[in-house]
């Protein structure tokens, strides 16, 4: 049988059967145009919806950020409220101890409303309760640096520092005036009701004006009122550092 020799186009044939042949099934094999599109659309969508969740908890934290900062400015604007009121009431306690003191030398004042002013600054003492629930749910659940501001976490840290010092200072008065001052004026001056209505101004007990006399001219008396003046000042001293504080974190605040 003769054989012919193959022609042309049977070459390009064959030649065209192999390269379109199994990819999996040949060296130098190719990926399907579609199947690298494919890809590329998955990791396009994976990419967008990281992105897309990452902005949603930006836009959510920035949002949970201005509440806390607004909850924070009425806190302490509050608390720098009460606070005044504070190292005010702590003033009159200081000038009535100092009065007491001076009584010896110069006597008592003449009216009773007055002696009533001075029976206040013997028992009276202070503490600052302020309400910080935003501060306190920040720092329980760990969210302090939410607040992107560093000075701000600053100014908040030094606050509850300056407030933990006061606090040492104001048991210290409380503990003075319950266990040293009011046994010696229960023992050594009657003190009687205020009177009804009771004026503001003069709201301690009444006071009996020859007990206080006697008082003024003991010795022990006057120690316990000049120990009275030094921890009146330590506080307003302490408390002054507070205020600061405060007046940090609200500027802090009002600053972004």
């Amino acid at each position: 049988t003769p054989s012919f020799p193959a022609s042309s186009n049977d070459t390009d044939s064959s030649s065209a059967a192999a390269t379109t042949s199994d990819p999996g099934t040949a060296d130098g094999e190719r990926m399907p145009r579609s199947t690298l599109a494919s890809g590329a659309t998955i990791a396009a969508s994976v990419l967008f919806a990281l992105f897309v969740g990452a902005a949603w908890e930006w836009s959510l934290d920035r949002g949970d950020e201005a509440d806390y900062r607004e909850r924070l400015r009425i806190e302490f604007t509050g608390g720098a409220r009460e606070l005044a009121a504070d190292r005010e009431a702590r003033q009159a306690i200081l000038r009535g101890s100092e009065r007491l003191i001076a009584a010896r030398e110069v006597g008592l004042p003449p009216t009773a409303d007055s002696l009533r002013a001075l029976s206040a600054a013997l028992i009276d003492f202070r503490y600052f309760t302020p309400t910080h629930p935003a501060l306190d749910e920040l720092i329980a659940s760990g969210k302090l640096d939410l607040l992107r501001s560093s000075t701000l976490r600053s100014a908040l840290v030094t606050y509850l520092q300056e407030r933990e010092r006061l606090e040492v200072v104001e048991e210290r008065e409380r503990t003075f005036v319950a266990d040293a001052l009011e046994p010696y004026l229960a023992d050594a001056i009657r003190l009687g009701p205020p009177p009804t209505p009771m004026d503001d101004r003069f709201w301690g007990p009444a006071v009996d004006r020859d007990d206080l006399e006697r008082a003024v001219r003991d010795g022990r008396f006057r120690t316990l009122m000049t120990l009275r003046v030094d921890r009146t000042r330590t506080a307003l001293r302490f408390s002054g550092g507070l205020g600061r504080a405060i007046e940090r974190v609200l500027a802090e605040l009002e600053a972004d």
